[in-house]
């Protein structure tokens, strides 16, 4: 017979269920296989996420240059995995552009981090300058746990790949900008920019164990 834990914790708070919330959000692990029902349901689903993409795709009408293309991404839940369509919509020549539309590989997601990262830090928002501290405005005088956790993280991650890789990787992944235009920024030529980008993500990649 299975030993009952007592709902009251030796600190005084209370326990938390965690598995009865993982079952109202489907997320049991060792779920029994997929019924024909179920697979029934996700077919469906699939080709509305896959109707609902190609909408958005006529409607967007390439606005500042930018298009909408569909990407398959494998979606993790328990035991279970699952292929999602969604859209993604970039302008030719970005991060998005040439790691985003395809197959979404490790050097995506790592850029993708890197930028989510640098937002976190405050270090890309007007608003991360202190200049609220000391106001009578009841804003918070501090920084959180989890800006400094982010800014200690862009800190190592530019003091192994470089202060120059780390200022292409911002402008690439997360102001932006296109190969070519930091290209011609550097003087070289839009081949040689690609490859030079793609060994910075890859630098990027194997810091953040990706790769």
């Amino acid at each position: 017979m299975e030993k009952k834990l007592p709902s009251i914790r030796i600190d005084g708070g209370r326990r938390i269920d965690l598995k009865a919330r993982r079952e109202c959000r489907g997320l049991v692990l060792n779920s029994p296989e997929r019924t024909p029902v179920d697979r029934a349901a996700a077919q469906r689903e699939l080709r509305r996420e896959q109707r609902s993409v190609a909408r958005l795709i006529g409607e967007d009408g390439g606005k500042e240059g930018a298009k909408v293309s569909s990407v398959k991404v494998r979606d993790l839940q328990g035991q279970r995995a699952r292929t999602l369509v969604q859209a993604v919509r970039s302008r030719p020549g970005t991060f998005e552009w040439r790691y985003g539309r395809d197959k979404q590989s490790a050097l995506y997601h790592a850029g993708s981090h890197f930028a989510q990262l640098w937002e976190r830090a405050g270090i890309a928002i007007a608003s991360s300058a202190d200049f609220l501290r000391g106001t009578m405005a009841g804003y918070p005088a501090g920084k959180s746990d989890s800006r400094l956790d982010a800014q200690q993280k862009v800190s190592d991650a530019v003091r192994e790949i470089g202060r120059y890789s780390a200022e292409r990787l911002i402008s690439y992944c997360v102001i932006g900008e296109t190969a070519a235009s930091l290209a011609r920024k550097h003087g070289q030529s839009d081949r040689d920019m690609a490859a030079v980008l793609h060994q910075d993500l890859r630098a990027v990649a194997m810091h953040f164990r990706f790769l």
